[in-house]
């Protein structure tokens, strides 16, 4: 129990998978007394192709056409008749989201943890994924974006108060660009928010096109002590994109490592989370204590990478920064930057 709770408590940290980070929308667009079709939803994440905004000309800055209609992953409808003005981000791959699209001049109010972009550890802290309730509404915010994999119950205790609350939980990479899209829609600032997707496909199309001859290779992946992800998560499928095979895989979602079914396994390449007080410790140490772990080729031949926790467990704009990192880790010879 001690090391589930380290865990979920390192996750929140880094805002990951929760915050294993995120928008999922469904739109419903009208403007100008012309209602624009509404998307159709995916149930699984929340998250539907996001309704385009009338320009008048191709060169002229997007705008977007409030009111609109959105559905987060908890089904919950949330008019916005303009551009939020006062925001709080409670989990850290939100508050990259909303900077990275931006946004950042409008949030007043952030978790602990939000540590990026830099202008973000100089917004009101409002605690850490246990909310201090009273702080954030003394921020008096007309949103607050939340993760529902960590944070549902705080979702409720803010929705019950009549706080508009947007909670996200995308699983996939595909979800996480129509995420920030889709954040670019609500917050009125789609042209920034294009640039940010357009260098996410443009990096997981680089990654693409470098391994895409490359054999596969045996992969182990450990982003806090003790424990491993499988099928269901990004990680499973950035790591699919990068060339590798998951030897966690076969089970759904994180679960505690089974020491002898890894070195049975027997990686190639093992990576680890790595980050500055964070408080997960020293995963390369604790693998190298690990009995029989010493007999796995990754660890016989020094093919053990360091990953930025950061990266790898937030569910936003920074996730193909991830992807290149784990690509350059098991196929060196073909991913240099």
């Amino acid at each position: 129990m001690m090391k589930k709770n380290r865990f979920r408590q390192a996750i929140g940290r880094t805002g990951g998978l929760l915050l294993a980070g995120a928008l999922a929308l469904s739109l419903a667009a009208c403007g100008g007394g012309q209602q624009t079709p509404s998307p159709s939803a995916d149930p699984a994440s929340g998250l539907s192709t996001p309704a385009k905004a009338p320009s008048d000309s191709g060169t002229a800055v997007k705008q977007t056409a409030y009111p609109i209609t959105v559905k987060d992953a908890t089904g919950t409808e949330l008019v916005f008749d303009k551009a939020p003005e006062r925001i709080v981000t409670i989990a850290p791959s939100e508050t990259e989201t909303v900077f990275a699209v931006g946004a950042g001049s409008k949030v007043v109010g952030v978790d602990k943890w939000s540590d990026y972009p830099e202008e973000a550890k100089s917004k009101p802290s409002v605690g850490d994924m246990n909310t201090n309730i009273e702080a954030l509404l003394a921020t008096k915010p007309d949103l607050v974006i939340a993760h529902d994999g960590l944070q549902h119950k705080v979702v409720e205790q803010l929705r019950e108060l009549k706080i508009k609350v947007y909670a996200s939980n995308t699983k996939t990479l595909d979800q996480t660009i129509e995420k920030i899209e889709t954040f670019g829609l609500v917050l009125n600032t789609q042209e920034q928010a294009k640039k940010v997707t357009d260098k996410m496909k443009a990096d997981r199309q680089k990654v693409m096109d470098a391994v895409k001859d490359a054999p596969k290779k045996k992969v182990y992946m450990e982003f806090s002590p003790g424990w491993t992800v499988g099928d269901g998560e990004y990680l499973n499928e950035l790591l699919a994109l990068a060339g590798g095979v998951n030897v966690a895989a076969g089970k759904p979602g994180w679960y505690k490592v089974d020491p002898e079914a890894i070195i049975q396994a027997n990686p190639e390449v093992i990576l680890y989370g790595k980050g500055n007080n964070n408080g997960m410790g020293d995963i390369l140490a604790e693998l190298k204590k690990r009995p029989g772990f010493d007999q796995i080729d990754a660890m016989k031949a020094g093919r053990t990478y360091p990953i930025d926790d950061n990266l790898t467990s937030r569910v936003g704009p920074r996730m193909t920064e991830a992807l290149l990192e784990m690509a350059k880790a098991i196929h060196p010879d073909r991913v240099k930057q």
